[in-house]
């Protein structure tokens, strides 16, 4: 977990109102990182069920996100962070989500782009936003942005519903423009801090500014299925979370 999908976690949390209970897939994380991978906060006055394949800091219960126990429509959101990349059939998992939530259930999900080997248990995959909007293809509604640098972003994040309704377009359209205002008066140390491992590993070639911003995808749109330009973030520090 990075401050990035942190903030798109509480985003989302403001602009929509997250049916409950909300269940977290994948939601085991290391001693000193609570500040940043326990999104429990996040959820006030809801029950929250943190789901992973072991047990450890941030679990309530086992599950395998691609073969769920929870009942069908018995679920009113659930969030996966970072989970995607380490399962073989991702698409499963989506899936599972979309039998378990409610008519009004709500999917958010976080996926890295450009991110090193993280292979515990196992790193099989890596996501465009085109790929996960195409991943969400059964769900009535959706949205999908990518955050960082156009030709190499750091995040791409997803929000979709089981259902179409007319309280989702007004919350998505509050939502986009909570992200687009977020990430556009933030400094990239606060908020963009994967970018700090890329600086490092390209310094001599990324320095001064580097161009990044959010790009919303869209399948209707020309321009690779994006819109919305970037926005210029300083990327001259270094932003790499560290546990507090």
């Amino acid at each position: 977990m990075n401050r990035a999908v942190n903030t798109c976690v509480r985003l989302f949390s403001e602009a929509f109102d997250p049916p409950d209970p909300v269940v977290e897939l994948g939601s085991m994380y290391l001693p000193g990182w609570e500040r940043l991978s326990d999104l429990r906060p996040l959820f006030p006055g809801r029950e929250y069920i943190g789901c992973d394949i072991r047990q450890g800091l941030g679990v309530d219960r086992i599950e395998d996100a691609q073969a769920l126990s929870f009942d069908d429509g018995s679920v009113g959101t659930v969030v996966m962070c970072e989970l995607l990349p380490h399962l073989p059939r991702p698409s499963r998992a989506i899936g599972e989500a979309l039998r378990v939530l409610r008519d009004d259930g709500l999917l958010a999900v976080s996926v890295p782009f450009r991110y090193r080997i993280n292979a515990y248990p196992t790193d099989y995959w890596r996501f465009t936003a085109s790929g996960l909007h195409t991943l969400l293809e059964d769900y009535a509604d959706k949205c999908v942005f990518a955050l960082g640098p156009r030709g190499n972003p750091a995040v791409v994040f997803g929000v979709a519903a089981k259902r179409r309704s007319d309280e989702f377009s007004v919350e998505k359209g509050r939502f986009e423009e909570l992200v687009h205002q977020e990430f556009a008066r933030s400094r990239f140390r606060a908020h963009l801090s994967v970018m700090g491992r890329a600086t490092r590993e390209l310094v001599g070639t990324l320095l001064g500014r580097a161009k990044v911003g959010v790009r919303f995808y869209d399948p209707d749109w020309t321009d690779g299925g994006y819109h919305a330009e970037g926005v210029a973030i300083d990327a001259s520090s270094d932003g790499t979370p560290r546990p507090e």
